[in-house]
């Protein structure tokens, strides 16, 4: 069955240009000169992809795009808006509105056939992930990735540890994105958060079912499976800890490592993934406020009646300079240091531009680190026995135990 798309434009010379040269590619096309056509065609047949001009004579691309996204029947297309203007407040206004990308007329046919590519290989791997196979005898085991402080690394580590121990063990894990206002795990897996918390927060908890958190979540290439955090301020606000209670629920029949990304506080939906965290990663830079922040967090946690061996310290060396010593950070905080992460900004960030967790870039010693650090913070029911079928990480993080194991030579 051919793929098709839907082609919304009124410049009728557009149209034939654009759909003679998406036909040559082998795609159904279906045009449309307005807004009216496009939503028409819609109830008839619903396309892989739109690309969609955002000045139409009845109703503009934006009004089309936040249509289709409503509608469950179309939420989860990509969506190409295609505008003549190039300035930031159109394209702020074409990713509100929920489009994928968003391309400058005029453009290059080459690039929009190669953009089209992208777009339905992505949306052929971001689909709701299916109910996964989990072994009964292994509980789910849940991370949550804590600072007070931002900017030390939470996410990065939360996606690449996720990301690691889906690769490591080839199980079912779950990255789940609470940081609801700001969250950036979707980006830097390069996931379009079509479907995400916002999804859950017009639900009451004791509704949603292993059927519709199979709906939201996403899954990865890798393997590893998002449940994103909302586009919007406001659809933060809908989420409380119920439903980070409920949700957890949910992932022990489905799961069996949960990964939690938290913001920088205390609001109830944090305090929830703490309170279920078997493990808490508690970040801390070499620098004196990210101390005192880390410092206030061990306070806490004592407060809520966290034992401590609950917390774990990880010491994210994010200076490209030196900060304060490790030895200083661990008697300021009067507990010792589990983990240094050393700097690695180059890499972090070409990592993150191009939405590629650093694990799974196998030629660089970062992807060694995480994968070990993977290894490091997986339960002790998976690190006694090798997997029946190892994983190539598995493999890798293996032979560098064996090589540390060997005796240097004089």
């Amino acid at each position: 069955m051919a793929i098709s798309i839907l082609l919304v434009d009124d410049s009728e010379i557009m149209l034939k240009l654009v759909s003679k040269a998406l036909k040559a590619e082998g795609y159904e096309v279906y045009p449309a000169l307005n807004g009216k056509e496009a939503l028409e065609t819609i109830q008839r047949v619903v396309p892989n992809l739109v690309l969609l001009d955002v000045f139409l004579p009845d109703m503009d691309g934006y009004q089309i795009c936040k249509t289709l996204r409503s509608d469950p029947r179309t939420a989860r297309i990509p969506i190409i808006m295609l505008t003549g203007f190039n300035d930031l407040d159109n394209r702020l206004k074409a990713f509100d509105a929920g489009a994928d990308d968003f391309m400058e007329k005029p453009f290059q046919l080459e690039e929009l056939q190669a953009r089209v590519k992208v777009h339905l290989r992505r949306a052929a791997l971001s689909v709701p992930a299916p109910a996964p196979r989990v072994e009964v005898d292994i509980p789910l085991y849940k991370i949550a990735v804590f600072s007070l402080r931002g900017g030390i690394g939470v996410s990065t580590l939360a996606v690449n540890l996720a990301t690691g121990l889906s690769q490591l063990w080839a199980t079912p894990t779950l990255l789940m994105d609470l940081a609801l206002l700001s969250g950036q795990a979707a980006l830097m897996l390069d996931i379009p958060p079509r479907n995400n918390w916002a999804n859950l927060g017009g639900v009451k908890p004791g509704d949603i079912d292993a059927d519709i958190l199979g709906k939201v979540v996403i899954r990865h290439s890798s393997g590893v499976e998002l449940l994103a955090a909302p586009r919007k301020a406001e659809e933060a606000e809908l989420i409380g800890d119920k439903h980070v209670h409920r949700v957890v629920e949910l992932c022990k029949s489905r799961y069996k490592y949960l990964v939690m990304d938290l913001p920088h506080d205390y609001s109830f939906a944090t305090v929830a993934a703490l309170d279920e965290a078997d493990s808490i990663l508690l970040l801390v830079a070499p620098d004196l406020a990210s101390v005192h922040c880390a410092s206030s967090a061990l306070s806490t946690f004592k407060d809520l009646g966290y034992p401590d061996e609950k917390v774990q310290l990880v010491l994210n060396w994010n200076f490209n300079t030196s900060g304060l010593a490790r030895k200083e950070i661990e008697k300021a905080l009067q507990k010792p240091v589990s983990v240094v992460i050393p700097n690695m900004p180059d890499t972090l960030v070409m990592a993150i531009t191009m939405g590629k967790p650093v694990v799974l870039e196998t030629d660089k010693p970062e992807a060694a680190l995480f994968e070990d650090l993977a290894y490091l913070w997986s339960t002790e029911e998976y690190k006694k026995k090798e997997p029946a079928v190892p994983s190539a990480a598995w493999q890798r993080v293996m032979e560098r135990a064996r090589r540390r194991q060997q005796p240097s030579k004089q």
